[in-house]
C-alpha cells in the first residue's frame, strides 16, 4: 500500500500542486524533482509520526491512514517551496 500511496497518489499530488504553481510537472518530473520531493516527504512523514505520542495506541489502519497524512501534507509543502525556489529564478 505504501508503495503505491507514494508513486500513485502521492505523484498525482505532487503534479497537481505543480500545476497549481504555474510549473510543468511533466519538466519537473525530467529533471528528478518528483522522486527527490516524493523520498523526502516519505522519511518526513515516518519522522513524524513516530515522532507523534500516539503513534503506539494506533490501529494499522489508523496508523497507514495518518502516515498518509502526514505524506501529502510534507508533498504540499514540499512542491509549494520548489514552485516558489523556480519562480524566483
Amino acid at each position: 500500500m505504501r508503495l503505491w500511496s507514494k508513486w500513485k497518489k502521492g505523484g498525482a499530488l505532487l503534479a497537481d500542486v505543480f500545476k497549481r504553481n504555474g510549473i510543468d510537472p511533466t519538466a519537473a518530473a525530467a529533471q528528478e524533482v518528483f522522486s527527490k520531493i516524493l523520498n523526502e516527504a516519505e522519511a518526513a512523514a515516518d519522522t513524524r509520526l513516530k515522532n507523534e505520542p500516539a503513534d503506539g495506541s494506533l490501529s494499522p489502519d489508523e496508523h497507514n491512514t495518518r502516515w498518509e497524512a502526514l505524506f501529502f501534507e510534507e508533498i504540499r509543502a514540499r512542491a509549494k517551496a520548489h514552485a516558489a525556489k523556480v519562480k524566483g529564478r
